[in-house]
């Protein structure tokens, strides 16, 4: 016989209408009571009739996508490709955009989407392990999935393999003869982040290496920007920048071509995710290629599953590769150019008597 309501209700000693309140996520009910009432769920092994609410809700058919900024590039590919995903599965989708990072912003986000009638919901930006697991228990009725979590969360989630990745960019620049490196890093707070730069960290130092600057960056352009502009004015001695992402890569390139550093010739760079405009960088950049496209329609197809068959916790790993292009190459064995000493010294033949 199937768990109803009211068994939930009568275990866990309240009413329906709480059962009700806790599984729709809430605010006004008392923790201790969403403990018993989630406790109950468990234990009885309750599933929400996901057909019965699509009866009630006319069949809505809408995937809900929680996203950081979509000015951010990647970002709008993921968006992308979960909407063309959903649109050829015949669903539509609703968007919530977060104004930060905090539990109460994404709890705000997920009723935004909960009153357009979504059947799910993807979240794309980084949130911790309790963060992700709190909501998956306030939000029981939703089928979520994680774009930004920690590995050991209890949550489905999928993601590129940001590890392989990033010791990829490590190893190409071992192989170019660069041995001194700033890392400039996203967002702390970003488990893709976290896990890039700690996978450079342990290559380096094996590898017995140097790092010898970092900068967490925000994945804009201006704090790649920043973060040479400061090392250079203090004088940092380096032949290599490993950068999180393409975008803040921009604003490295930038900063070098201003204070007239040549790349790849004195400092080579590789940035992170392969979007389209990094071939047309100056000059052209060295990257990680993740498809962001592939990861937004991969998300909607698990989510999908999940919430039609309800499985255990699903997690998915999507391939990454190199890209190299001209920001790097490998490092002279002297300081000078041949070439161009040799045409200094033309200029200062031609200017003697």
């Amino acid at each position: 016989m199937a768990v109803t309501f009211k068994d939930v209700a009568r275990l866990a000693g309240v009413s329906t209408q709480t059962v009700s309140r806790v599984t729709n996520g809430a605010d006004n009910v008392a923790e201790e009571t969403r403990k018993r009432v989630n406790d109950a769920i468990k234990k009885l092994g309750y599933v929400p009739n996901k057909g019965a609410q699509m009866l009630s809700r006319a069949s809505s058919r809408i995937i809900g996508l929680v996203s950081l900024d979509i000015s951010l590039h990647g970002v709008a590919l993921i968006a992308n490709g979960v909407r063309n995903q959903a649109h050829e599965m015949n669903y539509a989708t609703a968007l919530a955009v977060l104004g930060d990072n905090s539990i109460e912003e994404f709890r705000m986000a997920i009723r935004e989407l909960i009153a357009q009638q979504v059947d799910a919901i993807i979240i794309n930006a980084p949130v911790t392990k309790e963060m992700a697991e709190t909501l998956i228990e306030q939000f029981s009725q939703l089928t979520l999935m994680f774009i930004d979590v920690p590995e050991n969360t209890q949550a489905n989630h999928i993601r590129c393999d940001h590890q392989v990745g990033a010791r990829l960019a490590v190893q190409h620049l071992i192989e170019q003869k660069r041995d001194s490196f700033i890392c400039i890093s996203g967002p702390i707070a970003s488990t893709a982040s976290s896990i890039r730069y700690k996978e450079w960290q342990r290559q380096i130092h094996q590898n017995g290496l140097q790092e010898v600057a970092y900068y967490e960056g925000d994945w804009q352009a201006n704090s790649g920007y920043h973060a040479v502009k400061d090392a250079l004015l203090k004088g940092v001695s380096f032949d290599a920048v490993l950068v999180a992402n393409d975008q803040m890569a921009l604003g490295v390139l930038c900063a070098l071509s201003e204070a007239g550093v040549k790349v790849p010739k004195t400092v080579s760079v590789v940035g992170f995710d392969g979007i389209q405009d990094s071939q047309f960088f100056s000059p052209p950049l060295t990257t990680i290629k993740q498809d962001f496209n592939e990861l937004g329609r991969k998300a909607v197809k698990l989510v999908l599953n999940q919430m039609e068959k309800g499985e255990s916790v699903v997690s998915e790993m999507l391939p990454v590769h190199l890209v190299v292009r001209e920001s790097t190459s490998k490092k002279a064995d002297t300081l000078y150019d041949k070439q161009e000493v040799l045409v200094h010294l033309e200029h200062i033949r031609r200017l003697l008597p």
